[in-house]
């Protein structure tokens, strides 16, 4: 065998080895798909490492009567200086009474403590109890004390009245409620479909 015959082999044993390298690498991966590799980003993650951040967060609480408290939200966020403590964001809750019905509420911000359940809505807050439609600014809810506190731009409508106040506190149970408001002098506005009304403040009625 000459040298030249010798170099010629060498190379297509070269070639062969090579080719078929690559046709088991590329089989074996066909064979097995579930090898793939997932990157950092699409992998799912909820929690930011760095800003404590979570998505799609929910939270339900029960008292020893069986009436349930559930809050949702898109985000919420967890500071290092209270864990207890959630900043939530485009938020809703239902409050569940026994033998009575549920009460909804929407905001775009909330401040929840996942101790106590209390919970500080913020911002375009919007409060459903059948045919009860309330707008404010803020609502201060206590699930264990079953008291709603309302204030700021509120705005009440049902089927027959209309309502502006300051300040309103709700009673979860009995539903009763307690309108004020921030200047003694003046009075809370109530409209009766076209009449209106103009009551002292401090006035007790029930929503």
């Amino acid at each position: 065998m000459n040298k030249k015959t010798a170099v010629q082999i060498f190379l297509s044993l070269v070639v062969v080895i090579i080719s078929l390298t690559i046709f088991f690498k590329y089989f074996n991966q066909e064979l097995n798909p579930t090898n793939k590799v997932v990157s950092k980003n699409e992998m799912p993650k909820e929690i930011n490492e760095k800003s404590n951040i979570i998505k799609d967060i929910k939270y339900l609480s029960k008292d020893e009567d069986g009436n349930t408290y559930s809050i949702f939200a898109e985000y919420g966020e967890i500071k290092d200086q209270d864990p207890n403590i959630i900043y939530l964001r485009n938020v809703k809750a239902k409050i569940s009474i026994l033998n009575s019905g549920d009460i909804n509420i929407k905001s775009d911000y909330a401040k929840y403590n996942n101790k106590s359940f209390d919970t500080n809505f913020y911002e375009n807050t919007k409060i459903d109890y059948a045919d009860h439609k309330i707008n404010c600014r803020y609502l201060d809810l206590s699930f264990e004390k079953k008291l709603a506190i309302l204030y700021e731009n509120i705005s009440y409508k049902s089927l027959q009245t209309n309502l502006f106040a300051d300040r309103l506190e709700i009673d979860l149970i009995s539903k009763n409620s307690t309108l004020s408001m921030k200047d003694q002098r003046e009075k809370i506005k109530i409209v009766y479909k076209k009449i209106r009304w103009q009551l002292l403040k401090n006035s007790e009625s029930k929503v």
